[in-house]
């Protein structure tokens, strides 16, 4: 198959994945812009195995004009807990640059706990394991609550780890690939 034989297929490819994923856009939007009421009772006369009963907020009135869009993030939006307010409070009382200390402590941590992992029990290589190491030291730091509110530090780690692991695997190959042809380029 020829260079532009492979670029019109990606591009097609690429192509169907964007009507597909407009027209699911679309869709959602269409089914979310709907009366919720009439559209339950709808439902409920039909004798529908599925309803929107499990979407309605206790305690809350739906009038005729609420839409499902309007319905469903009352139902699933979490009221603030007291441990996350009084974690606010205490890490706003914790000067920035200690913050920022414990939480790249936490997160190196994580990384050294996945490193030795690595390096005992699968016998990889430093820089093997020091990458997933980053790697799965920033997934578990994302789930961990830490010293930063907010997700912009645990989405920073992730690039970074992601980084690392990008530019280890290009350095491997541009590597390899100058061992190969020093290898052929030799009688």
């Amino acid at each position: 198959m020829t260079l532009r034989g492979k670029i019109l297929r990606v591009m097609v490819s690429f192509f169907c994945l964007f009507i597909g994923l407009g027209t699911i856009y679309i869709a959602c939007q269409k089914a979310l812009s709907l009366p919720f009421r009439t559209t339950n009772d709808t439902l409920h006369r039909q004798g529908s195995p599925i309803t929107l009963d499990f979407l309605i907020p206790a305690g809350v009135h739906i009038d005729e004009k609420m839409t499902i869009g309007q319905v469903a993030p009352l139902r699933f939006q979490k009221p603030k807990n007291r441990l996350r307010s009084f974690v606010l409070e205490i890490s706003e009382s914790i000067p920035i640059r200690y913050r920022l200390l414990g939480t790249a402590t936490l997160y190196l941590f994580w990384t050294f706990l996945f490193l030795v992992f690595f390096r005992i029990f699968t016998w990889m290589r430093y820089d093997t394991a020091l990458g997933l190491g980053f790697l799965c030291g920033a997934v578990v730091y994302f789930f961990v609550p830490d010293l930063m509110i907010g997700r912009i530090d645990d989405a920073g780690f992730l690039v970074w780890s992601s980084a690392f692991l990008a530019t280890r695997r290009w350095h491997l190959k541009r590597k390899r690939l100058k061992a190969s042809l020093k290898a052929n380029k030799a009688p």
